[in-house]
């Protein structure tokens, strides 16, 4: 199997590259930056650019049938600052995408949307696949817009695809001095004495899970020959406060947490936590790492590397 990774030098991507590479597949990386953590595998063709690069798009999709797209500018913590932006850097050039992928006979595109933010607020939990989408974020908007043309493509011109709505991945890799990944975050800093910061009161809910349950479900389902649905939630299916996950860091790094908390935001859903089953009936996917074990091997890489 020949496949395009596009934003195959990140967190997410460099996982799901060295996955497959490991399986045998044929890896064409297309990604501005090159890895920040670790190295590319010898075997993997890295492209350097984007997808406002016609010309590098076309050689990228030369010979591929499975296309994952995963790269996204934006971060849904500052999307909203300029929502503009987040349409023409993030939505045009993956509508550019779906032109040349149904010129050029791909099999399948799998899609890296958001299951913690094209939702909105809750109205039922666990949120199923048919909760209402109401994002209140640029973010979620046109991760939610690109899913719309993606099945208008499907539609018109029989461009196949698979979106995954993942909840909040972490792992090795994840950069602990960004400004988002909870885990990863929270591990750094508390590992070494410095405050975290929360906004609200820690009680709002997320369903963690680890960075090689994603991979299995990217695998499961662009190996599916056939699928009756195309749109699929992916996460831990535990409901955990912000409050429990430093708890969690606690205990795993063996230090108190120094917290400070601030105002809650508008935009941060009270309570997340995703019905993941359509992805076990279809695929027979679920989450196997629990969160203990994910939290020490994600401060391992950390505590060795920072």
């Amino acid at each position: 199997m020949r496949a395009l990774v596009i934003g195959g030098n990140g967190f997410i991507g460099s996982h799901l590259v060295d996955r497959l590479c490991a399986l045998g597949w044929e890896v064409i990386v297309l990604d501005l930056y090159g890895r920040r953590f670790g190295t590319i595998p010898p075997q993997v063709k890295f492209i350097r650019g984007d997808l406002h690069q016609d010309y590098l798009l076309r050689e990228s999709l030369i010979g591929v049938e499975v296309v994952f797209h995963l790269a996204w500018t934006t971060i849904h913590e500052v999307s909203n600052q300029d929502p503009v932006a987040d349409v023409y850097t993030n939505l045009v050039p993956s509508i550019h995408l779906l032109e040349a992928c149904r010129h050029a006979d791909i099999r399948r595109l799998v899609f890296v949307s958001s299951g913690g933010t094209v939702y909105g607020p809750a109205r039922t939990l666990p949120i199923d696949e048919s909760h209402a989408t109401n994002p209140i974020t640029a973010y979620g908007i046109t991760k939610l817009a690109f899913e719309k043309y993606l099945h208008m493509f499907n539609q018109l011109y029989g461009l196949d695809y698979l979106v995954l709505r993942p909840s909040v991945p972490y792992g090795p890799r994840q950069n602990p001095l960004a400004k988002q990944g909870a885990v990863a975050v929270f591990l750094h800093r508390i590992g070494h004495n410095m405050p975290i910061s929360l906004w609200g009161d820690g009680s709002a809910t997320r369903d963690f899970f680890y960075i090689s349950d994603l991979v299995d479900a990217f695998l499961a389902g662009s190996l599916k020959e056939s699928l009756q649905n195309r749109v699929f939630n992916i996460g831990g299916g535990e409901e955990i406060s912000l409050n429990q996950l430093i708890c969690c860091v606690e205990e795993t790094v063996g230090k108190p947490a120094i917290v400070n908390y601030y105002p809650a935001r508008a935009f941060d859903s009270p309570r997340i936590v995703l019905d993941t089953g359509l992805a076990q009936r279809e695929f027979n996917w679920k989450s196997t790492v629990s969160l203990a074990h994910g939290l020490r091997r994600t401060w391992d890489w950390i505590s060795s590397s920072f």
